[in-house]
Parts: structure tokens; C-alpha cells; sequence
């Protein structure tokens, strides 16, 4: 599918891609595999951030909703539903 975003962690370890097939991919730079792959859009991912550790990662989607993900097991944290049209962009603090 379509890869609208790419980011990358801090030490460069890991990237993560934002894809039209409704998920973001975690990769390994270190071997170019996949990690896990992060569901629970229902739309086009447009943007994805991860945090300067790489322990979080924040996808942006055509769904409305942007989602806070746990990147050590792939799970959701927080999904925030309060747009009211596509969320193109998204980042996090280095903080």
C-alpha cells in the first residue's frame, strides 16, 4: 500500500511508516524487519511521530482521530476523537 509518512527514533533504531492500508509498520533499521505492525485506524494513516526514546509512537489518520501507541506491544494508549475532519499531521514533544 501507499506510505504517506515516515519517522525515526532518536538513535536511529527504529522507524516507523503511516500507510493507506488503515495501520502504521514499526521497523527495525537495524535489519530493515518489521517489529509489529500498529491497527486501529479505520482509514488512510497519513503522519506518524515516535517520541525521542522510541517508546511511544502517535499516528494521524482520515478517521477523525489521532492514536497515542505503545510501541513495546503495539497496544493503543489513547485515541483522541474530538476533530472534526482528517488529521494531516501529528509530533511529539523530546520531551
Amino acid at each position: 500500500g501507499l506510505v504517506f509518512d515516515c519517522a525515526l527514533s532518536a538513535d536511529g533504531s527504529l522507524a516507523l511508516s503511516a500507510s493507506g492500508d488503515n495501520t502504521c509498520i514499526l521497523w527495525s533499521t537495524l535489519d530493515g524487519a518489521p517489529i509489529r505492525t500498529l491497527k486501529g485506524h479505520t482509514k488512510y494513516v497519513i503522519a506518524c511521530a515516535l517520541s525521542a526514546n522510541g517508546e511511544l509512537a502517535l499516528s494521524a489518520s482520515w478517521d477523525n482521530t489521532c492514536i497515542l501507541w505503545d510501541t513495546s506491544d503495539g497496544t493503543p494508549i489513547r485515541t483522541l476523537r474530538r476533530h472534526d475532519h482528517w488529521v494531516l499531521d501529528c509530533a511529539l514533544s523530546a520531551d
